[in-house]
């Protein structure tokens, strides 16, 4: 097992090692601390299987960067690092301002639980997250898992407008149709595991919970697909799925989320937030008013647009799901 992955190699630590380094050098004179957030953050990182066998980073590298304060001054210059970097170490880079002073009201979200209990502080002090709430690890908000099935619906419908445009994919392509369809499966996997009290931090973890769940639809498909994803994700060989017929994964991926969401929507009762609230988003965002949180209105419009029934456009989609994701 090495630093950053489950099956990696010594040598894909040490290149993640030297991107990490690099990384340090150009953002470090702009921020307190740098923390590693995602699969290598937690030592379940991909190694990508090349064709003579040696391995290279595969996932995005997603870091925190403590400031004093965050405004968008400071979110332009950590944005304009981001390119710099994506483009100097040929991955992208994903830079993200939290301020110090509110590291201690930070809310409870999937992200923010995995930030505070699964990362590895790269630069600065490495109990800087201390400061934020410890959140109870079975009160994880089920809403957020509606978030994450949107977020990962939205990559069902990219790879469902490529495929329309008719022209044949590259392999480039195909190795990214796979693993966004494999996000999906996660996201099924993870939020069966919320509904059920069974979700974990480690895919290690939940691999072995994934058959406790209860009888969400397509039960079956959903612990096959999560069983199957995490192992790409341990070894991340796309030249064993040459077979794998994209077109049709994606339509049976299509059609079991558009029945697992509203399954899963329906396991929670919470509001996603007060009233006041909604009504204010919804007067700047939507123009309207409304007591639901526009998020709650993306679910349903994804389901449409992913069975070509919504009247609500793409690039309308993209622009309110960019901004509630």
């Amino acid at each position: 097992m090495g630093t950053f992955t489950v099956r990696g190699s010594e040598e894909l630590d040490a290149r993640i090692d030297d991107d990490l380094e690099r990384i340090k050098n150009v953002v470090s004179p702009h921020c307190d601390a740098g923390i590693l957030l995602g699969g290598y953050g937690r030592g379940e990182g991909t190694p990508f299987i090349k064709e003579d066998g040696t391995q290279e980073p595969f996932n995005d590298y997603d870091m925190i960067v403590i400031v004093d304060t965050v405004n968008q001054m400071v979110k332009a210059q950590f944005q304009r690092l981001e390119q710099q970097l994506t483009q100097d170490i040929g991955l992208p880079v994903d830079l993200y301002p939290y301020a110090r002073r509110k590291l201690s009201r930070c809310e409870f979200s999937l992200l923010n639980y995995e930030m505070k209990y699964s990362h590895m502080v790269i630069w600065g002090d490495p109990n800087i997250l201390d400061a934020m709430p410890n959140y109870r690890h079975q009160a994880i908000p089920l809403s957020e898992g509606s978030r994450l099935l949107m977020n990962r619906g939205k990559l069902l419908l990219d790879i469902k407008r490529s495929l329309a445009t008719a022209k044949p994919f590259t392999e480039e392509e195909r190795v990214k149709f796979i693993k966004c369809i494999n996000k999906v499966l996660l996201a099924f996997g993870d939020c069966a595991l919320l509904a059920a009290g069974q979700y974990d931090i480690s895919y290690e973890v939940k691999k072995m919970r994934i058959s406790t769940i209860g009888n969400p639809p397509d039960r079956d498909f959903i612990i096959a697909g999560y069983i199957c994803a995490i192992d790409l994700k341990e070894w991340g060989d796309y030249k064993a799925l040459q077979a794998l017929d994209i077109e049709e994964q994606v339509k049976k991926t299509i059609d079991v989320f558009c029945r697992f969401l509203p399954w899963y929507r329906k396991q929670y009762e919470l509001r996603e937030c007060s009233i006041p609230k909604a009504l204010t988003l919804n007067l700047k965002w939507n123009k309207k008013l409304s007591t639901r949180h526009p998020r709650e209105a993306l679910y349903d419009a994804l389901e449409d647009l992913l069975q070509d029934r919504s009247s609500l456009s793409h690039e309308d989609f993209y622009e309110l799901q960019r901004r509630f994701s």
